[in-house]
């Protein structure tokens, strides 16, 4: 697949269409984001009748993603990821693994990790 660079700009990893777009745009997209913004902060899109969501830091980095999830003093998702309008005790209710924190988190992976091994699937 020949990979063309991107205007690290006009990349919107919000914007749903980015995700329907051909998959050699998605790769090169994320090409440019590993080389020239590897740890980039974007805006949530907006929804229509809820408040504007914080945003979100995208790491495209292997590297990056690998020293996160290994420090979760400094960095979280335990505080939600999906639906900004959820109080806490909401949160703890409906989120799912991806929102949690060691060392629940770590227990529930334990767990659930068990069927996804390649003799599994």
């Amino acid at each position: 697949m020949q990979l063309t660079p991107v205007n690290v700009d006009s990349i919107d990893l919000s914007d749903p269409e980015f995700w329907v777009a051909p998959r050699e745009h998605r790769e090169s997209t994320f090409w440019t984001l590993r080389r020239e913004a590897p740890i980039k902060f974007f805006k949530e899109m907006p929804l229509v009748n809820f408040p504007p969501g914080p945003g979100y830091y995208a790491l495209t980095k292997h590297e990056d993603i690998w020293a996160v999830s290994r420090n979760p003093e400094l960095w979280c998702s335990g505080q939600g990821s999906n639906i900004t309008t959820l109080t806490p005790e909401l949160n703890e209710f409906f989120g799912s693994m991806i929102n949690m924190d060691d060392p629940k988190h770590f227990r529930l992976r334990s767990i659930v990790s068990k069927g996804f091994t390649p003799k599994e699937i």
